[in-house]
């Protein structure tokens, strides 16, 4: 609707600004075009850069489900 509107006024569609990394996820290290390393729709500096961020990301689940699992009171036997 907006861009049916912009195309009467205007003539034309604005363009859409596509997102571009500024930052690798892990390190925060300025990412160039030539290295992307894009995984799991994010994008890193490197491969060491993506797999600490995959070990850190499951050690967050294993301390989740922990703490999920301890605050959980134990099933009552009939």
């Amino acid at each position: 609707m907006a861009d049916e509107a912009a195309v009467k006024e205007g003539g034309r569609k604005p363009k859409k600004k596509k997102s571009r990394p500024t930052n690798c996820v892990q390190s925060n290290k300025r990412i160039r075009r030539k290295d992307w390393y894009y995984r799991n729709g994010k994008y890193f500096a490197n491969k060491k850069c993506f797999k600490l961020y995959m070990a850190q990301e499951a050690e967050k689940a294993l301390k989740a489900k922990e703490a999920q699992t301890a605050a959980e009171p134990p099933p009552a036997s009939a």
